[in-house]
Parts: C-alpha cells; sequence; structure tokens
C-alpha cells in the first residue's frame, strides 16, 4: 500500500510545535509514512484576515514541521474543506454572507452559488501550496455536506450544484499537478453513478467507522477508481478525555479484511483521529494520545491484521515504553473504569524509559475521565430526587450528606485540575489546555453548585416541616 496515513486533525486540542516534531518521529519510527493534516482555524491564513486561533502555529513553525516530515519521508497531505465543515470560518460576521442560506443561515457549509465561496477557497488552497510546495497529494473534504438548506441564490439541484462544486475544486488542484482526494460519503449516500462527474484522477477516500458496507465497498473497487480507505482510530464525542480502544481496534480490523480483499484497488488509508466534531464543540481526542492506535493501524497496514490482539498490546508497550506492565488491563479500562487504569498508568509514567511523554498525557487524560466520574457520580445521585430535596421532603441528615458530597466533589476536581496543569502543559500550550478544561468541566462545576445551593435550602425546608408538624 502506498498511503499509510494519519489523521492531524488541528481542530483538536493541538499539542506546541516543538513537542509535535517529536510525534514525527514516533509515527515514522511505527511505519507511518504520511500525514493528513486538517488545519481549520490552527493555520495563520493572511486571506481570511486573521481568523485564527489564538494557539494558531505560526507559518515557521509550519515549515519546521514539514521539513521534519520530510526528514523522516512522511507525505505531509494538506486538507481543506471545500464545501461543509466551514464553521471556523462561517461563524465571523465578516463571512457571513457566505453562508448557506444567507447571513441567518447555518455557519456550517458556505453557499454553492456563490462565486466568492470558490474563489476564498483557491485563495487558501494556493497559501497553503506556497508554504508547502513539495505537497503532492491535496485533500478537498467534501464530506457531510447538508442538501435540505433553503437558499434562494441556488436555483439549480442541490446535488448536481455539489458535485459541479466538488469537480471544479478537484480540477483546481490538478491544474497544479497534484493528486486530489475526496471523502466518498455524499456520493454513496445520493448516487454513487455521480463519481463519473469528476475530473478523471480523483482518488475517493471511503470512511466507515463502524460496521462496513462490504457490498458497497466491492462495486467501488469494481469501477476501477482509485481508492484510499479511512477507520476511525480516535474520537470520542461523549467527552472523555481517553477514548474506548476496542471498537477501534475492530474497525482498523475489518479495513484490514477489505485490504486483502482489494489489494489492487486500494492505494492507500488513512486513520482519523477527530479532535472535534465542528470547531465550536467541545474537544475529542488528540495526536498524542492516539499513539496506540496508531501502531495498532501501522501494524494492520504493513502486515495484515492483528489476530492475537492482547499479545500485540502486551508487545507494544513493552517496545514503545520500554518497561513490563499489564498493558492489556490499562487499554481496556481506558475511559470505562479509568480507576483500574490509574495504579498501571502512574507506575508507566514514573518507570517508563522510553516515550515518557505518551505516558504523562495517558496518565493525565485518564485522571481527568476519573474526575469526571466524581463529578457523573455526584450529580445523577442527587439528579434522580431532585423534587424530593427541592420539596423539602428528604430527611435533614440525608440532605447534609449529600450536601457534603456535593462540596468534597468540588474540592477533589478543582484540586485535582491544579496539580494536572503543569504536567499538562509542557506538551500542549496553556491556552489548549485551560479550553479543554473549560469545556469539561465549568458547566458540571455551575451544575454542582446549584445542587449545593437547592441541598441548602432543602435542609431548611425539611426542619420547616417538621415544625409545622
Amino acid at each position: 500500500m502506498e498511503i499509510k496515513a494519519v489523521h492531524f486533525d488541528m481542530k483538536a486540542m493541538i499539542p506546541t510545535a516543538d513537542y509535535a516534531l517529536t510525534l514525527v518521529d514516533e509515527l515514522a519510527e511505527q511505519g507511518i509514512n504520511a500525514l493528513l493534516v486538517e488545519f481549520e482555524d490552527k493555520f495563520p491564513f493572511e486571506v481570511t484576515q486573521g481568523i485564527h486561533h489564538p494557539c494558531a502555529w505560526s507559518k515557521e513553525e509550519f515549515r519546521k514541521f514539514a521539513d521534519k516530515c520530510k526528514e523522516r519521508q512522511i507525505e505531509l497531505i494538506p486538507l481543506l474543506q471545500s464545501i461543509g465543515h466551514l464553521d471556523y470560518l462561517l461563524k465571523y460576521p465578516k463571512f457571513r454572507d457566505l453562508r448557506d442560506g444567507g447571513p441567518e443561515g447555518s455557519s456550517y457549509q458556505w453557499c454553492l452559488a456563490l462565486e466568492e465561496s470558490y474563489t476564498l477557497w483557491c485563495a487558501m488552497v494556493d497559501e497553503l501550496l506556497e508554504l508547502f510546495p513539495e505537497t503532492k497529494i491535496f485533500h478537498i473534504g467534501a464530506d457531510e455536506c447538508r442538501m435540505n438548506v433553503p437558499c434562494e441564490k441556488c436555483g439549480e439541484n442541490r446535488l448536481d450544484l455539489y458535485v459541479k462544486r466538488v469537480a471544479r475544486c478537484a480540477a483546481y488542484i490538478q491544474s497544479k499537478g497534484l493528486k486530489a482526494v475526496i471523502w466518498d460519503d455524499v456520493f454513496r449516500k445520493h448516487g454513487e453513478e455521480k463519481f463519473a462527474q469528476l475530473p478523471e484522477g480523483v482518488v475517493c477516500c471511503i470512511w466507515m467507522y463502524g460496521a462496513l458496507d462490504n457490498d458497497y465497498i466491492d462495486r467501488m473497487a469494481a469501477k476501477g477508481l482509485e481508492l484510499w480507505g479511512a477507520s476511525c482510530i480516535q474520537a470520542h464525542k461523549f467527552h472523555h478525555a481517553m477514548g474506548p480502544q476496542g471498537p477501534k481496534m475492530r474497525n482498523v480490523d475489518a479495513w484490514g479484511r477489505v485490504h486483502e480483499k482489494h489489494p489492487r484497488s486500494f492505494s492507500g488509508h488513512v486513520g482519523t483521529i477527530w479532535g472535534r466534531n465542528q470547531c465550536q464543540s467541545p474537544f475529542n481526542a488528540n495526536l498524542p494520545q492516539s499513539m496506540f492506535m496508531t501502531a495498532y493501524l501501522a501494524e494492520t497496514l504493513n502486515n495484515g491484521v492483528i489476530n492475537d490482539r492482547a499479545s500485540f498490546i502486551s508487545n507494544f508497550g513493552r517496545d514503545f515504553f520500554g518497561v513490563d506492565l499489564d498493558y492489556n488491563t490499562m487499554i481496556n479500562y481506558f475511559c470505562y473504569e479509568p480507576g483500574y487504569a490509574e495504579p498501571i498508568v502512574t507506575e508507566l509514567k514514573d518507570k517508563a524509559p522510553r516515550h515518557r511523554d505518551i505516558a504523562e498525557i495517558w496518565y493525565g487524560l485518564n485522571a481527568v475521565d476519573q474526575l469526571l466520574f466524581e463529578l457523573y457520580a455526584c450529580i445523577s445521585n442527587n439528579d434522580c430526587q431532585l423534587t424530593t430535596y427541592s420539596n423539602g421532603m428528604a430527611p435533614r441528615e440525608m440532605t447534609q450528606a449529600w450536601l457534603k458530597h456535593v462540596d468534597r466533589c468540588k474540592e477533589i476536581v478543582r484540586n485535582g485540575l491544579v496539580e494536572l496543569k503543569p504536567l499538562m502543559t509542557k506538551y500542549f500550550p496553556e491556552k489548549m489546555w485551560e479550553e479543554f478544561v473549560d469545556q469539561r468541566f465549568k458547566a458540571k462545576l455551575e451544575y454542582n453548585e446549584y445542587f449545593r445551593h437547592l441541598l441548602s435550602a432543602a435542609s431548611l425546608k425539611w426542619d420547616d416541616r417538621l415544625k409545622n408538624e
């Protein structure tokens, strides 16, 4: 297989630019030979007039990153969305007129009937290619586009308008002498036959993250198109810091069997790591925390489907970190029971002679999950008896016990986050870590505080009831 890629989604809690250079080394050691970089607001586009995130890398930092990729023989593949997933741009007032549905429409995608949206996209492509002149492949996205948004400007059939724009963007990339790549899902859902309307040579990247539609894959392979597969190796939209690894391994296994069945049709594969659903959504996964799954993917792409998963996990831990521990328990309990993983990941953080950076990040994110469990348990146990408390029907002793639990929970979480900050800001910009913490904990702590006030009032209501009786 020519392209063995990992997705670097910069919507995520991105690492510092200096630390990211070491991650390139780690990926190269595992056998990954390409990085699909989705920049969003972490690239300082000049053409968009300074809408980038405060923690965006500078162009000089991106040049160093590209040089590092070249040094380690990793192909850097830019991804710039051409239709949807544009809220990082369209949320700003200066770009509201480009929204699909007009200025009051959704910030998700732009209007394809507007020439300005195409012109701006081309200018952004040019700015990326100026910084990355050795680029050979360019991904134009085009996934998950909405076909039912009312727009007075779009007189044509929505699907036809979409296909024309994708074809035009792909042709623009090809005019630069590059290979153009697209996500397949809109064509899959709305008309496979419309692939024929794209320029010859466009690569179709089929992404399927659960059960695979093997009939569809077989049909696509029979068309003679150049195909890439795409698995999801990290994403956890329910806001746990360390996501469950089991479903991701199963997805990679399924794609491994597809590549064995169709070796001539698939020239590449991307393991996607989704930093968040949209740039205004909570953070999901990030690149450094995904090093186990990047290794699992690389092993599968280089040597075939992994049949003995437990042995692979044990061998990975010993070889990657240089110390023998119960890695199977740790990997299997990430997210589900972080308390079971905690003693192992703590020992790993303290003892690992190699890749201690990853051990420390795993420790920190697993600790975040433990703090989240504290909040979930405290809130849910009170929430189910909300009416009982608010009506003063709970005995004072019961109310006081939960009040102590609420106060204790708040103290544990705040102290825990203070302790984690010096560790995590070794690898992530401080503002990124603060944004991560704010998304995970602010609303939950406020809800916890609401219960503190409710329970305090409930104690008084119980006393009043006893007096009245």
